[in-house]
């Protein structure tokens, strides 16, 4: 009984962070959403990330994204990386969004995913076929 309620309690602050990062896009100016985040930096893949950190980091993000599928709106991907970050920054771990480009038949096309240390836990399917740009969020360089 107590596990199930944890459970829910689980998925509802999942909820909450996704519905959170869809205001956090869509509601307020990007300046203001960096800001509050730390401010952007370059990309950087040198810090080492203990495996446990790891696991847990992914277990979070593997959530949000099996939840992202079933809101009722378009959690895009930066929505879920947003949510992603404010889990893990809930539960002590730093995380990076990282933002980059490339070149699709329609023009540029943008994608964000979530970094912890260097490893990359959520949105990283399509991460491969982009230009990095720019961070969010992590620790100050």
């Amino acid at each position: 009984m107590i596990a199930r309620a944890k459970q829910w309690l689980i998925l509802g602050e999942t909820l909450l962070a996704l519905l959170a990062g869809r205001v956090l896009v869509f509601a307020l100016p990007f300046h203001l959403v960096a800001g509050w985040l730390g401010g952007t930096t370059e990309p950087a893949d040198d810090v080492a990330l203990e495996p446990a950190t790891f696991q847990r980091a992914n277990a979070v993000a593997r959530r949000v994204a099996r939840l992202a599928r079933r809101v009722p709106w378009r959690a895009t991907c930066l929505v879920q990386a947003l949510a992603g970050w404010l889990l893990l920054k809930r539960r002590g771990i730093v995380a990076t969004i990282r933002f980059g480009v490339a070149k699709s038949e329609a023009g540029l096309a943008a994608h964000a995913w979530l970094v912890v240390g260097s490893e990359i836990v959520l949105g990283g399917e399509a991460a491969p076929d982009f230009k990095a740009l720019a961070d969010l969020g992590g620790k100050p360089r």
